[in-house]
């Protein structure tokens, strides 16, 4: 679930930039509301559900297999990337700071940078779920469209996660440019550059509980929505 704590951990020898202390602020000030956010979407994702009734009726043939996000989607790299990151500085420090070209002070601030990132935010797969059976529960719709609408929902929901989290890493990683000097800065750079591109061919596969078409997706919404 998107998560967010009181108020992060940060110690550090250089001075971050105002710029990026007012967008994590303004991301301070948002997190908490998305707790509450499920409530305030709309049932359907805001769906036209006239052309999600007509895709359903002309599209019978569509049903082949598709599994909730096999791999991650871009939003997820740069998570993904500063996760492994901070992974890899917990175990072979010495290996970082040479990889990175950096002294032990600016790895002590990438670290904290990264471990108050892994406390804020993670995945909000059950906000997902529940638009999806808001919609289905609240639906005017019948059949293979009411289906089709349910899932919509929990796709939009679930968009919605992963853009938050792709902007919330986004100036993590301008915190972490803020406090490094321009070599540096461009060896980090090239650093993530190289990582996303391995991350993003890696296949890793992303836990999900919902397929996605009409047919597969009808038995995920019987699971969830109507228990």
């Amino acid at each position: 679930m998107v998560q967010a704590v009181a108020a992060p951990v940060v110690c550090r020898h250089h001075q971050v930039s105002a710029d990026v202390r007012l967008l994590f602020l303004t991301l301070s000030l948002i997190a908490p509301a998305l707790l509450a956010q499920d409530a305030a979407l709309p049932v359907d994702g805001g769906l036209d559900r006239q052309a999600a009734e007509q895709s359903a009726r002309q599209n019978p043939n569509a049903r082949e297999l598709t599994v909730l996000s096999p791999t991650l989607a871009p939003e997820e790299l740069d998570r993904a990337v500063l996760n492994r990151l901070l992974q890899d500085i917990t175990h072979s420090p010495e290996r970082v700071m040479a990889e990175l070209s950096v002294s032990e002070t600016q790895l002590e601030d990438i670290s904290i940078s990264l471990a108050n990132a892994a406390g804020f935010i993670n995945n909000n797969e059950m906000a997902s779920i529940r638009a999806m059976c808001r919609n289905w529960h609240e639906s005017g719709l019948e059949g293979e469209a009411r289906i089709e609408a349910a899932l919509e929902a929990y796709r939009t929901r679930r968009q919605f996660t992963r853009d938050f989290i792709a902007m919330y890493y986004r100036v993590v990683v301008m915190e972490i440019e803020s406090f490094l000097d321009q070599p540096t800065r461009h060896r980090f750079n090239r650093y993530m550059d190289d990582r996303r591109r391995r991350m993003a061919n890696a296949g890793n596969v992303v836990p999900g509980s919902v397929v996605e078409n009409v047919s597969s997706g009808a038995e995920s919404v019987n699971f969830h929505c109507r228990r």
